[in-house]
């Protein structure tokens, strides 16, 4: 009887000891939440940070909780080399809006054939209170002294502006469109465009003017004088006395013609005219190739002489 009672004992205990095992191991099982792996930032990161294998560690996240755009330990070598676009702190997952790849295609594969893309400081070129972006269009002024005279001519109209600074349509940089300034402004132009600008930049003084996309018309209006002449304001000088006045003693003087004032004679023609040969638009080569070629790559080849046969200034620098 004590033996049979030992054993029925054992059994019961052994029998409570599985029923309390499979319970603890039941609520485990329904506590315990399914994890994912994921890469974070291993410190601190600040923005612009080119990612290596060092900035970047792997950590488990609850799945039901972990971000859709969040990358598994998979694709780690996916990001190196990429850049940071915003900060993150450690231990943050890593997004895929988070990194962008560099771009090392060359700026001259977006050139068109024939066509050449020059910079220019803005200390050299008026760039319009920083206003500029890619993708305008600015006529190009020239100021210079031809002859003891100023002259204020166009010198290439319907420039399109390639980039400012290192943005451009393709590339944009975010610093610059926060701080609105850039130092450099590339423009597209022909190989005689270009040499125009370098010339113009050494003799003379350039200034940009800010034109309408949709406007197609070039102008020949140029000016020559000072700001006198431009307002109209100027008067032309006393006709000289060729006879001398003679004085008598016996005569009572009753006034000197050479110490009174001259009449004013009237005031000189304005300094504007008209160029002698009219100017086509830099840029309307674009629209040339878009309408001959619609499904072909633009070539500067299709480009019309923009400028013309060049035209020497006469005697009075108005080119007539």
């Amino acid at each position: 009887m004590l033996l049979l009672a030992g054993l029925a004992g054992l059994g019961a205990a052994w029998s409570a000891r599985q029923h309390i095992n499979n319970r603890v191991q039941l609520l485990e099982d329904q506590a315990r939440v399914p994890t994912v792996e994921r890469i974070v930032a291993a410190y601190d990161l600040p923005a612009g940070t080119r990612l290596g294998p060092e900035h970047l560690a792997l950590r488990q996240f609850p799945a039901a909780m972990v971000s859709s755009d969040s990358l598994p330990a998979g694709r780690l070598s996916e990001l190196a080399g990429t850049v940071l676009r915003a900060p993150l702190r450690g231990g943050d997952a890593v997004l895929q809006v988070h990194a962008t790849a560099q771009d090392h295609t060359a700026f001259s594969s977006h050139l068109s054939l024939g066509r050449r893309a020059i910079t220019m400081p803005v200390d050299a070129i008026n760039s319009v209170s920083g206003l500029l972006q890619p993708g305008d269009l600015i006529d190009l002024y020239v100021s210079f002294e031809y002859q003891r005279r100023h002259i204020t001519a166009p010198l290439l109209q319907g420039v399109l502006v390639l980039a400012t600074d290192a943005s451009t349509q393709f590339v944009h940089d975010q610093g610059q469109a926060r701080k609105g300034a850039y130092a450099t402004v590339t423009l597209d132009a022909s190989p005689e465009d270009a040499v125009k600008l370098v010339a113009a930049r050494q003799g003379g003084a350039i200034t940009a003017v800010l034109r309408p996309s949709h406007d197609s018309a070039p102008t020949q209006k140029a000016v020559r004088g000072d700001l006198a002449s431009l307002l109209g304001v100027n008067k032309a000088p006393p006709a000289p006395s060729r006879k001398a006045q003679v004085i008598y003693g016996n005569q009572s003087v009753r006034g000197v013609s050479r110490l009174r004032s001259a009449p004013a004679g009237p005031p000189q023609s304005s300094g504007l005219f008209n160029l002698p040969q009219a100017q086509e638009l830099v840029s309307a080569w674009i629209q040339s190739s878009m309408q001959h070629q619609p499904r072909q790559a633009l070539s500067g080849h299709d480009a019309p002489d923009t400028m013309g046969a060049d035209t020497p200034l006469d005697q009075d620098g108005d080119g007539s």
